[in-house]
């Protein structure tokens, strides 16, 4: 089984993932993403949507939104959230490569570091052609992750971090196989009781990123350090992808 099908692990970690600012974080990134691509957007794929962060947002401004991942868990975790705030999205439960849309789109994204998971490069590269075939002409693929270059720059070999409930969390992060894979271990204590759950990832560098969407079939591609069009230089903090599709 694959570390992010493990519907336990992600029941465990919930909490330390994706609290409430996280939430209100991604509802203002909504509009930044729009901010980005062309105006006339109005159907959305969300690729690896997790507990519906980003589909809330996108919801919330009256867009068509689909989410696809893979665990139940969090898709019931989005079902129940948009079910509160009374908003509609499509949920698909499969594998984002067993994926088969009915429809095309006009904005995919793909974001919070949910790229390169497949153990695989080809399987990687599978994901941003799909993404292609699936967009409109003149639809737009948003990546947004976590770069080899921040991950080069900032990674600790032990890092620390202690939540308002007195859960703290260990991190003790890798980059192995020639700086190509960021591997990771998390350690837990909850109370009396600590989990542990190790994930590893492809992690590319803006230039592996840029040749991998201009070999699914992107024409135009802008790179950038965050979702406002910052740099990307040392200081960012984040490796934003912006890849058109202007012909079929």
């Amino acid at each position: 089984m694959a570390w992010y099908d493990d519907n336990e692990m992600w029941a465990v970690f919930y909490d330390c993932m994706f609290d409430q600012d996280s939430f209100v974080l991604a509802s203002k990134q909504c509009q930044q993403i729009l901010d980005l691509v062309a105006p006339s957007v109005q159907s959305v794929l969300d690729l690896a949507c997790g507990p519906g962060r980003h589909l809330l947002g996108f919801a919330r401004l009256n867009l068509d939104v689909t989410g696809v991942d893979t665990s139940g868990y969090l898709l019931n975790q989005a079902a129940n959230h948009l079910e509160h705030e009374q908003l509609a999205a499509n949920l698909v439960h499969t594998d984002l490569l067993a994926y088969k849309p009915k429809q095309k789109f006009d904005l995919i994204t793909n974001l919070f570091t949910s790229f390169g998971y497949y153990p695989s490069a080809k399987e990687n590269q599978l994901v941003l052609n799909n993404a292609c075939d699936w967009l409109n002409v003149g639809g737009t693929l948003v990546i947004d992750t976590f770069g080899k270059e921040q991950a080069a720059h900032v990674i600790e070999p032990v890092h620390c971090t202690e939540y308002e409930n007195g859960d703290i969390r260990f991190e003790r992060p890798l980059l192995t196989d020639g700086m190509s894979v960021y591997s990771n271990e998390w350690i837990l204590v909850r109370g009396n009781q600590a989990y542990r759950w190790e994930y590893e990832h492809f992690v590319y560098s803006a230039n592996e990123l840029t040749a991998m969407l201009k070999q699914a079939g992107f024409e135009r591609i802008e790179i950038y350090g965050s979702l406002t069009k910052d740099d990307y230089d040392l200081e960012a903090e984040r490796l934003v992808a912006v890849a058109t599709k202007e012909s079929c």
